[in-house]
């Protein structure tokens, strides 16, 4: 029972395995990206943008679905049947952000669900068959112009409504947006309500106590009341910028409030004590209550640009009672038509003894004076001083230096000039900037969609992880001298770029910036001329001369790069984008330079065949490990070129220019090459052995060339290739042997799409491959297709249909004739494994009935006689050898040899070996039996082996000689007593007896026991 239940659960084991790899195979089908994770038991289907009209099969157990972006124009109930354990839908744009039509109950048996997305699919309502325990819904860009208190009722779980842009000027509705008082109270756990861009005229009535973030920017509320936020008291962020908006230069379509500035009550904030974020930007606020703030003691970030809040810098009170304030935004609070001397800071701003980040962008004024900043001397908490875009002309000298705690001061988008030798600026610096007359034109930088926030990063991470930062950047500083940045203190990136800077770096320029790591002097006119030049910065890391095209595209001008031998610390350089085509220097030299950005510059023309004047151009960057030289109209890459390129290159890109061959072999020299991008050319084949000729290659990037065919086992051996992008070129079909077997293959993400794949049968093999590859093919489905032939335009690749290329008479055979193998053996081993000892018992059984009775054959048997005894009993083994052995062998009329344990047997030997030897090879096997022989295994393995020639050969051989009265119990001994009682011999008591015994016995051994059978017995043995 046990042996048939173990082949049971091996025959289940196997079956699962196979059905595994079938379902496998299957999801090769399928047009999304599906990730599973078994620790978190999630199934992640990612269908995002992949161009599909109906929602294509889905896993029963798929957690999250992302269907965004595709042509899907109506849903039904039957999509989303079977998804009980989703609980994540994304259905955003759904049809480009064009109307979706939604079936009853499509979500209705969702009962998991807890994140609902559908935004822009053109709903008019809230869905009434949302499940019930619904925790976030997502409804931006819709048409739900009207809520009322049933819109929520069977979603009374809600924490999270996201319902903006239903209602504005990038998609009109033609009327307001009515919200009937009570719409949000039965959502008694809802924290966050999202309401902007919507043309409310008034703040919702009824909202729930829970809520903790309202959103209503951008709309057409013109007055907050005095009991709007009643109730409200976990409420710790609230945006209601844009409501009011500032509408001179507005790049949208703008309508200004009755009042011009919106009009809020002085209690309209005072319940709101847990307030952290206060959004009031773009409100047109001219005066500040300070009792707006007096119960916001909490408030930590506070936003008001885009006001009319200039003359409030200088007299805002309402700063007094914000201890915990860390960011404030008063940017673009300019005044129309005006253009002052400078902008005086409130003594209040001293109060804010938590403040870290502080916008003043877009006040406009000429100067930065003592007093302007003042205030900010003593705030130790603050590391952000903005005040970029204010037309700024000059600033007394010491004013940074009191500001040594600042670790970005930003001052772009001014009009800072250069700082003469003596400390004072140019003397033409202001001329005719007296009058208001000349304010400088002034574009409000709205972000999209108005959001009025101020940029995430205002300088590049890496500068601003440098150190203490200061930028420069789009102001008027076309010279620099040593005094320019004497006052600013340790600064460690330095942000010039776009300030038409044109003279020759001398070495003088930064001597009182020692400490400077990040150097950025892009989009100006430098002049490389000198060696010395920033020899003074030896500390610089990273310098960026990108966008200098003006000299070097000038013949005949100087253009020197032997500065860089001269910096020890540097690691990144930046030549991009200056379209250098002639250099002074032959050789760029650098110890420490690991990352050079070189694209964007003529290369083709500096390494023309018969030019060797730039081959060793990067020879002396002998720790570079990254070489960017995209964009340089490579034709060729000429071999002595490669030779002279640094050994130490990890990363490598050529792309986009016009490549069309690359010397594989050559790239053996580059030990440590781990990327290599060579995207965009006109490149026609590839390595035929990629181990061998770039065995460290991890990346191969080869989009976008005229790659048509591919050798066989080109990646045999590439341990280390873990990505291969061959998507966009000219392969047509794709041989078997191209790609090596799992266990063989090391690829893990392999991109074909955008090839025009003839789908025949000579694609079949690769096809195959592909059902049964465990590498990832993104967007198998829905970009890798057939371009042939025409009726399968369009297809993908993985649902051609090989039956097409079967011979289905001679598939139908070999089919046949498998499942009868696969069957009769299957069959054959069970009943082996399960019945061996009944169809050998059955079959020895019908031999012996139909054969009958047949003589032994002398010539197999080498003795008369197997003597099987005690050999541990020394009075048996005497016996035997002394008495026994003298009566068959010496005396008697024939001579009968005997096989003895203790004479004949080979020493070491095994003893079953020898035992099964010695009963196959004897006429007879007598049985020497002894109280304590009896009860030996020797005695029982014996008999056994003796039956066992009974069975096999229809022999009986069995001689019983018992020297000790044993077995007398035994129903073996009584029915062969019965049966052959002449083949069992008792030792006489009487020695008189004794001749007899002896030749009995040797009539035993020469007689067959079949013929010494009773005559009550012997018929059911004999041949009828």
């Amino acid at each position: 029972m046990m042996i048939k239940l173990d082949l049971w659960l091996i025959m289940t084991l196997q079956i699962t395995l196979t059905l595994c790899q079938m379902d496998k195979a299957s999801l090769k089908t399928q047009p999304c990206d599906i990730h599973e994770n078994v620790t978190a038991m999630t199934v992640v289907v990612n269908c995002r943008g992949r161009a599909l009209k109906k929602v294509p099969m889905l896993l029963p157990n798929t957690t999250y679905l992302d269907l965004s972006e595709n042509k899907i124009k109506n849903i039904t109930a039957g999509d989303f049947r079977d998804l009980a354990n989703l609980t994540n839908l994304n259905l955003n744009w759904l049809n480009n952000n064009q109307k979706v039509l939604i079936g009853a109950g499509v979500f209705s048996n969702m009962t998991m669900l807890r994140t609902l997305e559908l935004n822009g699919i053109g709903l008019k309502d809230v869905p009434k068959d949302i499940p019930k325990n619904l925790r976030e819904l997502k409804l931006v860009e819709n048409k739900i112009t009207r809520l009322n208190s049933t819109s929520f009722r069977h979603v009374q779980n809600l924490s999270l409504i996201y319902l903006s842009k239903n209602c504005y000027y990038w998609n009109p509705c033609s009327s307001f947006y009515h919200i009937e008082g009570g719409s949000f109270s039965v959502l008694t756990k809802l924290k966050h309500l999202t309401l902007s861009y919507n043309n409310i005229t008034q703040v919702p009535k009824g909202l729930p106590a829970s809520l903790r973030t309202l959103e209503l920017a951008s709309n057409r509320i013109s007055y907050v009341g005095e009991h709007d936020f009643q109730g409200l008291d976990n409420l710790t962020i609230l945006k209601i910028q844009g409501n009011c908006p500032r509408c001179h230069n507005a790049p949208y379509p703008c309508i200004p409030c009755k009042n011009v500035s919106i009009e809020i009550h002085p209690r309209a904030f005072a319940g709101l004590e847990k307030l952290r974020l206060l959004h009031l930007a773009g409100n047109s606020i001219e005066k500040i209550d300070p009792t707006w703030f007096a119960n916001l003691s909490k408030l930590e970030e506070l936003y008001l640009s885009f006001n009319f809040l200039f003359n409030a810098v200088a007299n805002n009170v309402f700063l007094n009672n914000l201890p915990l304030l860390t960011k404030l935004d008063l940017s673009f609070n300019y005044a129309l038509k005006c253009y002052p001397n400078t902008v005086t800071l409130s003594p209040s701003f001293a109060n804010l003894t938590s403040l870290r980040n502080l916008h003043l962008r877009g006040l406009v004024f000429r100067e930065i004076q003592e007093e302007t900043l003042s205030p900010l001397f003593g705030l130790r908490n603050l590391s952000v001083l903005d005040v970029g875009i204010n037309f700024i002309v000059r600033a007394k000298l010491d004013i940074f230096e009191k500001l040594q705690h600042v670790k970005l001061i930003y001052l772009s988008e001014n009009r800072f000039y250069p700082v003469t030798v003596n400390g004072e600026l140019r003397k033409d610096v202001g001329i005719g900037l007296k009058s208001s007359s000349m304010m400088p034109s002034m574009s409000e930088p709205y972000p999209k969609d108005n959001v009025f926030d101020i940029p995430k990063n205002l300088v590049k991470p890496e500068c601003y992880a440098a150190g203490r930062v200061l930028d420069l950047s789009r102001n008027n500083l076309f010279l620099i001298s040593p005094k320019q940045f004497e006052t600013y203190g340790k600064i460690s990136c330095l942000n010039l770029s776009g300030n038409g800077f044109a003279t020759a770096p001398n070495g003088s320029e930064f001597t009182s910036l020692p400490d400077l790591k990040y150097l950025d002097l892009s989009f100006n006119k430098i002049d490389l001329a000198y060696d010395y030049a920033f020899r003074e910065l030896q500390s610089l890391e990273v310098l960026d001369l990108s966008y200098n095209p003006h000299y070097f595209t000038v013949q005949g001008v100087t253009h020197n790069l032997n500065f860089l031998k001269y910096l020890p610390s540097l690691k990144v350089l930046n030549m991009s984008y200056n379209s250098i085509y002639t250099l002074t220097t032959k050789t760029m030299s650098s110890k420490s330079l690991q990352e050079l950005q070189f694209q964007h510059n003529s290369l083709g023309k500096m390494w023309r065949v018969k030019d060797r004047t730039y081959d060793r151009l990067f020879e002396d960057l002998t720790n570079l490990t990254y070489l960017d030289i995209s964009y340089n109209y490579i034709e060729k890459i000429p071999l002595r070129i490669y030779k002279h390129l640094p050994r130490s290159i990890q990363r490598l890109r050529i792309s986009h220019n016009h490549l069309a061959n690359v010397s594989w072999e050559i790239l053996r020299q580059f030990p440590h090459l781990r990327e290599l991008i060579l995207s965009n050319n006109n490149i026609l084949k590839i390595s035929g052995n990629l181990s061998s000729d770039v065995p460290s290659l991890e990346f191969l990037d080869l989009r976008h060339n005229l790659i048509s065919e591919l050798s066989g086992g080109f990646l045999l051996g590439a341990v280390n290739l873990k990505n291969l992008d061959l998507s966009h070129n000219h392969l047509i079909t794709i041989n078997q042997s191209t790609f090596p077997s799992e266990t063989e293959s090391y690829l893990k993400t392999l991109s074909l799409n955008g090839n025009p794949f003839h789908c025949t049968c000579n694609l079949l093999e690769f096809i195959l491959w592909i059902r049964k590859t465990n590498v990832k093919i993104p967007r198998l489905v829905t970009a890798v297709t057939c371009a042939m032939p025409e009726e399968r335009k369009g297809l993908a690749v993985v649902h051609f249909d090989i039956k097409e290329c079967i011979d289905d008479q001679l598939a139908f055979l070999a089919y046949f004739f498998s499942i009868v193998c696969i069957i009769c053996t299957t069959f054959v081993a069970v009943s082996m494994h399960l019945f061996y000892w009944d169809v050998s018992y059955l079959f020895y059984y019908l031999k012996a009935r139909f054969t009958g009775y047949q003589h032994l054959s002398s010539d197999s048997c080498i003795y008369d006689a197997f003597i099987t005894y005690d050999t541990k009993d020394t009075q048996v083994s005497d016996w035997v050898l002394n008495h026994l052995r003298v009566q068959l062998e010496e005396q008697g009329e024939r001579f009968l040899p005997i096989c003895l344990e203790e004479r004949d047997w080979i020493p070491g030997s095994a003893v079953l070996d020898s035992l099964t030897q010695s009963i196959q090879h004897s006429r007879k096997t007598v049985f020497v039996l002894t109280e304590r022989y009896v009860n030996s295994g020797s005695f029982k393995l014996a008999v056994f082996l003796a039956h066992q020639r009974l069975l096999e050969e229809n022999e009986d051989v069995i001689v019983l000689l018992l020297l000790e009265p044993v077995l007398q119990h035994s129903h073996f001994l009584r029915l062969r007593r019965r049966l052959c009682g002449r083949s069992i011999l008792e030792w006489p008591h009487s020695p008189s007896a004794e001749a007899w015994f002896w030749q009995s016995l040797r009539n035993a051994i020469r007689v067959d026991n079949q013929a010494m059978y009773s005559e009550l017995y012997s018929r059911y043995f004999t041949t009828k």
